[in-house]
């Protein structure tokens, strides 16, 4: 469970440009904040939780200009993947 805390605030911390950024983004310490990257001590849950938000934030800006792949299309009565 520690390394989901760690993973995303090393993403979040990705996002925002490094973990000093990241400490401001979430009002705490960059002492505080290495530690919990390190997985030294727990990160609190409502800093984790704004953390996510960062990250999934990103995410839905990435999918939303990103373009949808076209489907082939297939001859009528013929199933994709069968043969």
């Amino acid at each position: 469970m520690v390394d989901v805390y760690i993973r995303t605030l090393a993403r979040a911390a990705e996002i925002v440009g490094g973990a000093q950024a990241l400490a401001f983004k979430l009002k705490v310490t960059p002492s505080h904040l290495s530690l919990w990257m390190a997985g030294l001590e727990p990160c609190p849950g409502p800093v984790f939780l704004m953390a996510v938000d960062l990250v999934l934030e990103r995410e839905i800006d990435l999918q939303k200009t990103q373009p949808v792949p076209k489907l082939e299309a297939q001859p009528a009565g013929e199933s994709p993947g069968v043969n």
